[in-house]
Order: C-alpha cells, then sequence, then structure tokens
C-alpha cells in the first residue's frame, strides 16, 4: 500500500491543482485527506497501462452513445485530455442508454464500489431514473470554471450532472405524402391526418402537448389522455425500430410524427423525403447530461470532474453540437455553419423551447408507458 509512482502521482497532482484553483479541494485539510488517499488507496495502484515514464495510469471509463456519429466527440477530446495529462488513460464503453443503464444497476448491486463506467453522456430519462437510483455523484459547479457559461436549463438544482447540448421534439413530416405542412403539435390529432401518424414506442411528449392544449399539462395529463384514449385510430402504427421509422415516414405508410430534430436531420441529409417543423407552439428540448457515478474513489471523482469540466468548454460543446446535431449548452459556443440555417437551430427555437419538467416525466414513465399500451396501442 505504500507504493508510491511519481509520474503518475505528478499527473495526479496537476489535476488536483487544477480542482483546488477552483475550490474543488479547499485548505489544508482537503488536500492532506487527498495525499492519505494517494498514499493508502490510490487507483494508480490499480491501474492498468503504464504511462511514458513506465509508471500505472488510472484508468477512466466512460459512456458514450452507440451509433451514428456519437462517439466522435468523446474520443476526440479524449485523445487531448490524455495527451495533456499522461497519467490518465480514458477508455469507452459504448452502448444505448436502455441497455447499458441496466448493466450499471446491475454491477452497483453486485459491487456498489466498483461501478462499471466512471462517467458519460446520459439521456434526458436515464439522468432522472439515475437520481432516483443514487446512481450519481454530485458535481461542484462553483469548481468547474466553464459551469458559469452554460445555459440556465442544462443546469440542475441538485447538481447531479450538467448538460452538453440539447436535442428536441418537434414534427417530423413527409410534406409530398402528407399534402401539406404543419406547424402546430394539434396536427397530431387533427382528423385531417387521421390513419397517418406513426411513433416509436411510448411518445409522452404527444400526450403532454395534447394535455397543454386542452387545459392541462405535466401535473394533469388527463386531458391528453382522454384525447388519445378516444382516438386511437390516428396512429397507423408504433414502430420499434428507427430503420423501420425512416421507412414509414419517406415511403408515405404514416407520413406524420414527431420525433427528435437530430435524428430527422440525419435523414434528410441521407436523402430522406422529410422536413422537420418547429411547431408554433414551441420545440420540446430533451438535454443530454454529462454524469460522474457514484462509488468511485476520490482520485477518480476529481478526474471525471475535471473530464466533465473541460468537456464543458466551448470548442468541445460546439464540436458535440456538430456531430449529434444538438443545441449547444455553452452560451459561448458557436453553432455549426452546418447546421446554422437549420430550423432547430434558429434563436427563435431556442428562446420558444418548453420548460419540461423531467422530474416528473422520469418519475411517471413507468405509469404512463403500461396506459398507453393499454389503452391505446390496444386499439390501434
Amino acid at each position: 500500500m505504500g507504493y508510491t509512482d511519481n509520474s503518475s502521482t505528478q499527473g495526479l497532482d496537476a489535476i488536483r491543482s487544477r480542482l483546488s484553483r477552483r475550490g474543488f479541494l479547499v485548505g489544508a485539510a482537503g488536500l492532506a485527506a487527498a495525499s492519505t488517499l494517494s498514499a493508502c488507496s490510490s487507483p494508480f495502484e490499480q491501474g492498468g497501462g503504464s504511462s511514458g515514464g513506465g509508471g500505472k495510469k488510472l484508468t477512466i471509463t466512460m459512456f458514450v452513445f452507440l451509433g451514428g456519429d456519437l462517439a466522435k466527440m468523446p474520443k476526440e477530446f479524449a485523445k487531448e485530455y490524455m495527451e495533456s495529462n499522461p497519467s490518465v488513460s480514458i477508455e469507452f464503453y459504448e452502448q444505448s442508454n436502455s441497455v447499458g443503464y441496466g448493466k450499471m444497476l446491475a454491477q452497483r448491486k453486485a459491487d456498489p464500489e466498483k461501478p462499471l463506467v466512471n462517467m458519460g453522456f446520459f439521456n434526458t430519462n436515464t439522468s432522472i431514473q439515475g437520481i432516483g437510483d443514487e446512481m450519481w455523484e454530485p458535481l461542484d459547479y462553483s469548481a468547474m470554471s466553464n459551469a458559469a457559461d452554460i445555459r440556465p436549463i442544462f443546469q440542475r438544482d441538485d447538481s447531479m450532472g450538467i448538460g452538453i447540448g440539447t436535442d428536441q421534439y418537434g414534427l417530423l413530416v413527409n410534406p409530398d405524402a402528407l399534402g401539406s405542412t404543419p406547424k402546430s403539435w394539434s396536427a397530431l390529432w387533427d382528423p385531417a391526418y387521421k390513419g397517418q401518424v406513426s411513433f416509436f414506442n411510448f411518445p409522452w411528449y404527444a400526450v403532454y402537448t395534447a394535455a397543454l392544449a386542452n387545459g392541462g399539462g405535466l401535473d394533469n395529463m388527463e386531458p391528453g389522455w382522454e384525447l388519445w384514449e378516444e382516438h386511437a385510430d390516428q396512429i397507423k402504427l408504433i414502430v420499434e425500430s428507427n430503420p423501420q421509422y425512416m421507412n414509414v415516414l419517406s415511403d408515405g405508410t404514416a407520413p406524420l410524427t414527431s420525433y427528435f430534430a437530430g435524428t430527422g436531420q440525419q435523414w434528410i441529409n441521407g436523402g430522406a423525403p422529410l422536413e422537420y417543423v418547429v411547431p408554433e407552439e414551441g420545440a420540446i428540448p430533451l438535454p443530454v447530461f454529462l454524469q460522474s457515478v457514484a462509488g468511485q474513489s476520490d482520485d477518480e471523482k476529481e478526474v471525471c470532474q475535471d473530464i466533465i469540466n473541460e468537456m464543458l468548454s466551448p470548442k468541445w460543446v460546439t464540436r458535440w453540437a456538430e456531430t449529434s446535431i444538438e443545441i449547444p449548452a455553452n452560451e459561448k459556443s458557436e453553432t455549426p455553419k452546418s447546421l446554422a440555417d437549420l430550423p432547430a437551430f434558429q434563436q427563435s427555437t431556442v428562446d420558444g423551447l418548453m420548460e419540461i419538467d423531467y422530474d416528473i416525466v422520469g418519475n411517471s414513465q413507468a405509469e404512463w408507458t403500461e396506459r398507453w399500451n393499454n389503452n391505446v396501442v390496444s386499439k390501434i
């Protein structure tokens, strides 16, 4: 336990020094505790590969989304970060949140002090579920130099993660097959489009917007439920995969839906005859959060917070926006030129994003999904 690797210790000290200057380690007591940890139980002792000087590295495993270009920015960032911090090694766990988070939960139950991953990218629903499962380690925003530039909708009062960008739900339309280009959420339940609507799994946002249009909201979804339960025949089919979704929209089988602007734009870029429309009532934001996982050593927590802070810089937030097709969270980030003219990235769209209490959405998801399947899908 008394093993000391000078190259590794110096690398951790450099990161710790950055965090200390930001206020993460405060005073001599914090430094003494960190020093004791490094000498007695540092993860550097358990580390995998060797550094350029022959020392062992602290390995951080990052959860990144599987598919498309979503792993590009994290891998580019990691290469640059490891060059600047040679005592840190970043590895990747590429998976969908729906599959990967289940494995994170299983590992947490098996051994809470050995998490499957250290930090990573998580969608809104997974982020909320993780709060209920006590999966996350709170961040110290005051110690993160880039946090002050992150738009308020991406910050949480409990500091359980912080947003890097947001996709959005709006309308996705095949205007030629539909015969028009609707501009309102109400098109989804407009009798003029009966039998021409498709959805992927449970579209809580379709129930929510119907509730909102009929005097309800997230705290009173009943008006939305009543509408969809009565007009389930508005829906042509529920798809089970993105390829199926793109096909039924493109061939006119069901040319109207609400879906991610980013995915829709990828289909459009690939030649699909579709158009993304920002509803006049506003699009629904879907932030992607960076989160640190509970159960790590103090050394790992420090490095994860440093990685997250560096990822929130204008450079890397812009790169994430470019590869994920999302609105950047950092107010100092520039919208990539390839996205600047798209409807989803106009300032009016950003200013008009609906405010969603995702704690309600996350906590109600299971109950809502069951009701949707029993009372709506069964009638299609």
